[in-house]
């Protein structure tokens, strides 16, 4: 059996105080802000914008450096267009979560420390050569004793103590600001915590992987057309995850799929069948749509991958967001801004704006376009009156669960773009809706 290893306490101390060192700049920069705003302080407005890139810039270099769970916070971070600067969500939206990987001694360790044998009594092979390595582990390719073929998700040793550190830090940072803010930054803080927390939790992740697989099992025609690998429990903990290897090119790979005669339109339309099956008919979603998880099996079947970031709505949220779909449907603004106020995104003060976001919004000019069409118009007008009404809003804060269920449909439209510019997207999101909208499928209690 192996030795771990796992970062040292000289180390944990260095982190700590790069973070703390992040903190006082971003207070510095934070407090300019607040300053200009409140009329305290004048600056140049280029200037504040200039300060602002260079913090987010010196995150993304430190993150990247230091690994772990620093880029996942960044990443999840990255999402909060609620509560930062888009200067700084821009930047940190730079974070890739591919890194070297670690040494195969350390990840046999891990695996044998978290199975109790040596690896070679648990698999037949075992490849020394991961087929991905990201912030938090690494995935390599295996045969179990009986014969199949698997893929085995290994968190780094160590990763963990890392981890409490950048949580720890974020915590701080978080908590100091939010005497300056109307935002609830600490709330922002526990959906971070979540999110990095349920990375790092494998058995959480085989189960999503479960639930999933048996909620698709419900529509047979996405069912025949969308896979989920199948875990294996008997090797799988919470640092170890092994579940069945199932071959296939990513969605994106043009010149593959060609090859395959495949129609990518036709896959980028099963794949959002799949994902909105998910997300109006269970209310338990992967939240991570990106071509590096979407896969096309040799039967051009779409291979679905890596559950680690998934989330489940709650029931009041998602009344919520029914509202907000028939108002969108129904083009009416009054409607919207009520259910916004409901969900807890805006207070009562910016209801205004909000009817006033929402006319420009369902303006026939821009109301369910491809994006081909999208692609094609001047948006000068459009963006220069949403700014006008954004500048009044004083409350925005989109609550837990609905950050991963915009990240899930932005990533599916710049599938669609990128892939199927002329899917005109209530054709494909309709049916999903108009069934969500009579409130008839609740999503079984977790």
């Amino acid at each position: 059996m192996r030795s771990q290893k796992g970062p040292s306490l000289p180390e944990l101390l260095h982190r700590s105080l790069v973070s703390l060192d992040l903190i006082v700049r971003a207070a510095l920069v934070y407090l300019r802000i607040v300053l200009h705003n409140r009329g305290i302080w004048r600056a140049d407005p280029a200037h504040l914008v200039e300060i602002q890139h260079r913090f987010a810039e010196r995150f993304v270099r430190i993150a990247t450096r230091f690994k772990g769970g620093l880029i996942k916070l960044g990443q999840v971070a990255s999402l909060r267009i609620d509560v930062m600067p888009l200067e700084v969500t821009e930047e940190l939206a730079k974070l890739q979560d591919r890194v070297d990987p670690h040494p195969y001694g350390e990840i046999a360790a891990q695996v044998e420390a978290e199975l109790g044998a040596p690896i070679e009594a648990l698999f037949e092979r075992f490849s020394a050569t991961p087929l991905a390595s990201a912030s938090l582990g690494q995935v390599h390719r295996a045969r179990t004793r009986d014969g199949e073929e698997v893929a085995v998700k290994v968190l780094y040793p160590g990763v963990e103590r890392s981890a409490a550190v950048d949580l720890a830090m974020t915590k701080l940072g978080l908590w100091l600001f939010n005497f300056l803010t109307v935002a609830d930054l600490m709330q922002v803080y526990r959906e971070l915590r979540e999110a990095l927390l349920g990375e790092m939790d494998y058995v959480r992740e085989g189960k999503a992987a479960e639930e999933v697989a048996a909620n698709l099992a419900r529509d047979k025609e996405v069912a025949a057309r969308v896979l989920i690998p199948r875990i294996r429990w008997e090797t799988t903990t919470r640092r170890v995850l092994t579940m069945e290897f199932l071959e296939g090119v990513r969605i994106n790979d043009r010149a593959a799929l060609a090859a395959q005669g495949r129609d990518l339109q036709d896959l980028v339309l099963w794949t959002s069948r799949a994902f909105l099956h998910m997300m109006f008919r269970d209310g338990f979603f992967h939240c991570d749509p990106h071509p590096g998880n979407l896969l096309v099996d040799s039967e051009g079947r779409i291979v679905i991958v890596d559950f680690g970031m998934n989330k489940r709505i709650a029931a009041d949220l998602r009344a919520a967001i029914r509202k907000n779909v028939i108002a969108s449907v129904q083009r009416d603004p009054e409607l919207y801004a009520v259910s916004l106020l409901e969900a807890g995104i805006v207070r009562e003060l910016d209801l205004p704006a909000v009817r006033e976001i929402a006319k420009i919004s369902f303006d026939p000019a821009y109301f369910n376009l491809t994006p081909k069409e999208v692609a094609n118009l001047d948006f000068g007008e459009y963006f220069g009156r949403m700014r006008t009404q954004m500048k009044r809003i004083q409350s925005f804060q989109l609550p837990d669960g609905l950050v991963m269920w915009s990240r899930a449909f932005s990533l599916l439209y710049a599938l669609a773009t990128e892939l199927a510019p002329g899917l005109r997207p209530l054709d494909v999101v309709g049916p999903y809706v108009l069934e969500f909208l009579q409130g008839e499928l609740v999503p079984r209690p977790a």
